[in-house]
């Protein structure tokens, strides 16, 4: 994928997040930690750096071990960062 698609993948998980931060159902100490995560690593892939796949596996499994069952949207946008920084 492209550096545009991977920019897109992060902004739909950055506001999948923001989603459910309105929700109020999900621990907010950690969805900002994400939030902060995911924005420090866009910036980096918008000055032409990669990123870093093993990080975004890790976010993925780390974030699937506290987030409630039936908010799949934020995994399933997070899988999409992990799949745009491998090709």
């Amino acid at each position: 994928m492209s550096q545009a698609a991977l920019l897109r993948a992060i902004d739909e998980a950055v506001a999948a997040a923001h989603r459910l931060a309105v929700g109020g159902v999900v621990d907010q100490g950690r969805l900002q930690e994400l939030v902060e995560e995911l924005t420090a690593r866009r910036t980096e892939v918008a000055a032409g750096h990669g990123l870093d796949r093993e990080w975004a596996g890790r976010t993925v499994r780390a974030v699937a071990q506290w987030l409630p069952d039936g908010e799949l949207p934020l995994l399933a946008r997070l899988g999409a960062i992990v799949r745009a920084a491998g090709s």
